[in-house]
């Protein structure tokens, strides 16, 4: 089971939960020792808030209940060191750097595979192999997620079409014949162009499979299907986007590497073929 960490969950979404909820997730990081011994009534009484808020607030951070709540925080409090996401700050040396961006990817992996949902996958790994075309699109460093997804289905057999022209993806999409799957990639959700492709895929009839973070947004409601990866929380330097790119390399791998193992001759022989194409241009 993979050490995924419930306070870097809850201090990711904090800002976006409704009023009454962002009050129980204020008081659970403020003391989770407390929450972890605490019944329902004695935390909402703590947070001013009502027993039915923090229910609601379970089920918003990705769980099912309060006692599964506070059985993920005193795994968190039973870590022999703190987990978290760190910052660059000015001026640091080169050893520090280092560490803080280990540090930061082995939490992001961590914390993405350990919510990441097995029906979900399972459900877009069979989309996939029902699929004659994939279709995938991202601005920024999702476009580099997008590139990857294209690579590795290609091996896979697949027809896949990747291109950072949006207009020319929704040609694509009003022109294509045969069963096709959109993967619509983007960390926050809201990115507009990602939104209009979604919307002129459904139009389409074409799937859309979202990849984006954990909670709501936009994307993730629209889609058909969606797949979440970890929230880390906001920061200065961060923001570029090095922890949600490669937890969203890490969902699109344990995707094509479940379809691999489950079609594993097929893909032996996809493999084959695909490596001997290239290797004409080392000749």
């Amino acid at each position: 089971m993979t050490s995924g960490s419930i306070i870097n969950r809850i201090e990711g979404i904090l800002n976006d939960l409704p009023k009454s909820e962002k009050k129980i997730g204020q008081a659970v990081l403020a003391n989770p020792e407390f929450t972890t011994t605490a019944s329902i009534h004695k935390l909402a009484q703590k947070a001013d808030a009502s027993g039915a808020a923090v229910v609601r607030f379970c089920k918003s951070i990705g769980l099912h209940s309060f006692p599964e709540l506070k059985r993920q925080l005193s795994l968190d409090l039973a870590q022999p060191q703190k987990k978290g996401y760190y910052d660059i700050e000015p001026n640091e040396d080169f050893h520090a750097i280092t560490e803080k961006l280990v540090s930061n990817m082995t939490q992001t992996l961590n914390d993405t595979a350990s919510q990441l949902n097995e029906t979900k996958v399972l459900e877009a790994c069979e989309l996939l192999g029902q699929a004659d075309t994939i279709y995938t699109y991202g601005v920024g460093a999702s476009w580099l997620v997008a590139e990857d997804i294209s690579q590795k289905w290609l091996r896979a057999g697949k027809h896949v079409l990747a291109t950072q022209d949006a207009h020319v993806l929704a040609m694509a999409f009003a022109t294509g014949k045969k069963k096709a799957v959109f993967i619509a990639i983007s960390n926050s959700g809201e990115t507009s162009e990602v939104l209009q492709l979604v919307d002129q895929a459904k139009l389409n009839n074409v799937t859309v499979i979202s990849l984006t973070r954990f909670g709501n947004n936009k994307l993730k409601e629209k889609a058909d299907l969606s797949l979440e990866t970890s929230r880390a929380p906001e920061a200065e330097i961060r923001s570029t986007a090095t922890s949600s790119r490669q937890a969203q390399l890490l969902v699109v791998d344990i995707l094509f590497y479940y379809y691999a193992s489950h079609h594993y001759d097929e893909m032996i022989q996809q493999i084959k073929h695909s490596r001997e194409a290239t290797n004409r241009f080392r000749e």
